[in-house]
């Protein structure tokens, strides 16, 4: 049999069963390209991306201390600055002190006689009260006895006596001064042994006095009991101050030499200080110190305080020298033992920053602060940090550049409408 027929009966069959299988590819890729052209015509057009927000500036710490006022409350506020200058000033240096009595400013004063005390006719005094110079304290009725003509007697005696040494004493103390005070005008002394002189001389001008007071009273005891009637006699504060001791009551009988009361002259008072022996070079001793609270807060009240020489004093365990200060004290602010603060003076300059005292503004936690005028009515507030307080000027060691306003009118307002604190 021959395969000629059978093999082109295949090769028919597989040659239409290829077609078939063409034929159909094509019809496939002409759907899938009719559907991608539909696709696009029918879709929407996609949209857009949108950009992120733009942030110009993000906001610092700088800003949260940064006020903007409207030009109305600017007016009203009434703000006024002042700018920042470069100046040079002198250093000071802040110690504690103690306020006491001047020497020869303590007048003890004692019984001349014998005899009973009574309360003068304007009313008892106590310790604590000021007493004018001549005032009545006591009045003394001296004791009528047997003996009374000789003790009166051997009292005068010792009255003179008294009184003729107090004599010398205060001839010597005058020749001392005078001798002192022409040393200091020929710049041959200092000042401080003219101030030594001077109180040595009051002391002996005092006790004359209390002498002298003594044997006035001796002399008219002694008249009465030889006229048969004894006055009362008065017993006097001999300088003017307060009474720190009153060691008698009304009614006590008193022996001669009895210590009656005290009275102290507080004006002017004595600050003592102690400072660092190796700062006593340091210290500028033809300036005057400044003596105030013991904080030394800036703007708090002081007083000028001129150096005089006293009893000298140290501490070699402190290594600590006591300088002495004589400030008035005609309001008597300052009393006896109270602590103060006391702002040396140093030698030389030195250059900072000076600003109005009026622009410091502190905080709770004391720290300190000014107002910097940034313009459009802008004012940020800048930390600075107080070196000295001179007047009405304050030193900074850190603070605002020179030629920088600072807000001087105002600057409490501005601080109390950052935290709220006004309307």
């Amino acid at each position: 049999m021959s395969l000629q027929p059978v093999v082109k009966a295949r090769f028919r069959v597989i040659g239409h069963h290829l077609l078939r299988l063409v034929v159909g590819g094509f019809i496939l890729i002409g759907l899938a390209t009719g559907c991608q052209q539909n696709k696009g015509k029918d879709a929407a057009p996609a949209a857009k991306s949108v950009a992120p927000a733009k942030v110009e500036k993000m906001p610092g710490e700088a800003d949260l201390t940064t006020i903007t006022l409207t030009p109305e409350a600017e007016t009203r506020l009434q703000i006024k600055t002042s700018a920042v200058i470069a100046s040079a000033f002198q250093p000071t240096r802040m110690v504690g002190g103690e306020v006491v009595v001047p020497p020869g400013r303590t007048l003890i004063v004692s019984s001349p006689i014998a005899g009973t005390l009574y309360a003068p006719s304007t009313g008892l005094l106590s310790a604590g009260m000021e007493v004018k110079p001549g005032q009545v304290i006591f009045n003394l009725v001296p004791l009528l006895s047997a003996e009374s003509m000789a003790t009166f007697t051997t009292s005068r005696v010792e009255a003179e006596g008294q009184i003729e040494q107090a004599q010398k004493q205060l001839a010597q103390a005058k020749i001392m001064l005078d001798r002192a005070q022409k040393l200091r005008t020929d710049n041959l002394g200092g000042a401080g042994a003219v101030d030594d002189a001077r109180s040595a001389f009051e002391v002996a001008e005092a006790t004359l006095k209390a002498a002298t007071t003594r044997r006035s009273a001796i002399n008219q005891a002694i008249a009465g009991v030889q006229g048969g009637h004894v006055e009362p006699l008065p017993i006097a504060a001999l300088g003017g101050g307060v009474i720190r001791n009153m060691h008698v009551a009304p009614g006590q009988k008193v022996a001669p030499g009895t210590m009656l009361f005290e009275v102290v002259d507080l004006d002017p008072i004595h600050v003592r200080t102690a400072v660092y022996v190796g700062d006593l070079t340091k210290i500028d001793s033809s300036q005057t110190a400044q003596i105030g609270e013991l904080g030394g807060l800036p703007g708090g009240m002081t007083r000028k305080g001129q150096r005089v020489s006293n009893p000298p004093s140290a501490d070699p365990i402190a290594a600590t020298v006591d300088l002495y200060f004589e400030v008035d004290n005609a309001d008597r602010l300052f009393h006896p033992g109270q602590r103060v603060g006391v702002n040396l003076p140093l030698k030389g300059t030195k250059s900072g920053l000076m600003v109005p005292r009026a622009a410091l503004l502190r905080d709770v936690d004391g720290g300190s602060w000014v107002y910097e005028d940034l313009g459009k009515h802008k004012y940020a507030r800048r930390r600075v940090r107080v070196e000295a307080v001179l007047g009405e000027m304050a030193s900074l060691s850190a603070g605002p550049k020179a030629g920088v306003k600072v807000v001087t009118d105002g600057a409490a307002e501005l601080f109390g409408t950052e935290f709220g604190g006004s309307k």
